[in-house]
């Protein structure tokens, strides 16, 4: 997948079936306007892209909009996954957001990515003030020499699945529910981190990774969890949190992983991580001693590997 960031020279190479959005967390109602992409690109002959956003400054977001379920990275990489041959990623400039709803179509669509299909949801907006919306598209399109395609919500118990839904799902540490909106559980990546090695001293050694400021996190607590790394896969334990028993200096929220069968801790440092989240086991609290922290650690572990056990499809 190609790769265009920036506003100067940000144009595709031929014309192309584009989708449009912020495409936060790449949930299921995102994979049917990608999926739609491949099929108009597949049929037309058109290049497959997707037109999204570099992060939009904090200063025009609420304290609740601040943190984003997948970051640009993970964004990118599930639509390399997903087949896209071009992710358009465009800052939110002052100038784009002050576009108007007809010049956004004039300059970006036409201009700079040559569309030839568009593919948005329904609720679909954009330009200054959200003047424009998917009926504008249609009609417009008409003129510009593309076509509109309008796809419905998908939908999950009854509810439209939206990247709010999944937010709200998964700050009530509701993982299950998480994964069937997404399509597969919730991760969180980055790089093996160096810790205080204190697992290792209480016979469950762990790997430490701090992910970016910008990714929301579930509830601090203990999780059963899969992880991908060194192309493995492994189940685990994960705890997420500030380590409360053991007074963390820093107020960072970590995320712990104990991996099941693995031995090669101390080995990892530097090396990327992607933790998945498949279910909640219980907050996270303060325990009296470490005695009783190590003992509630082995209990943890072994309530993850029931769980996992009974969900090998996840």
């Amino acid at each position: 997948m190609q790769y265009l960031h920036g506003t100067k020279n940000l144009y595709l190479p031929s014309d192309s079936a584009v989708t449009l959005g912020k495409f936060d967390g790449v949930h299921k109602g995102h994979q049917k306007l990608i999926r739609k992409v491949e099929e108009l690109s597949r049929e037309r002959g058109l290049l497959s892209a997707a037109f999204t956003f570099d992060h939009i400054p904090l200063r025009l977001l609420p304290p609740s909009g601040q943190r984003f379920l997948s970051t640009n990275e993970e964004r990118r990489h599930a639509f390399e996954q997903m087949g896209l041959a071009y992710e358009v990623e465009f800052p939110f400039t002052e100038e784009l957001m002050n576009m108007s709803a007809q010049d956004f179509i004039g300059e970006i669509l036409v201009r700079r990515l040559r569309a030839k299909a568009v593919v948005v949801g329904s609720d679909y907006r954009f330009g200054k003030g959200r003047a424009g919306d998917a009926d504008l598209l249609v009609r417009a399109g008409k003129d510009a020499g593309f076509e509109t395609f309008v796809m419905e919500k998908e939908r999950w118990n009854g509810q439209e699945i939206s990247s709010t839904l999944v937010r709200r799902k998964l700050m009530e540490a509701r993982m299950e529910d998480v994964t069937e909106m997404l399509g597969h559980p919730y991760q969180v990546a980055g790089v093996v981190a160096l810790g205080n090695q204190l697992g290792r001293k209480m016979d469950m050694p762990t790997l430490n990774l701090y992910p970016q400021a910008r990714k929301l996190l579930p509830p601090n607590g203990v999780y059963a969890s899969r992880t991908r790394l060194g192309g493995r896969v492994y189940d685990g334990v994960t705890d997420i949190g500030v380590r409360p028993t053991i007074g963390q200096k820093e107020n960072q929220i970590r995320v712990e992983t104990n991996l099941f069968g693995y031995s090669r801790v101390g080995e990892d440092y530097g090396r990327p991580i992607e933790v998945m989240l498949c279910a909640f086991l219980r907050p996270e609290k303060k325990f009296e001693n470490l005695e009783r922290l190590q003992k509630q650690m082995h209990e943890d572990a072994k309530a993850s590997q029931k769980y996992l056990q009974l969900h090998t499809a996840l």
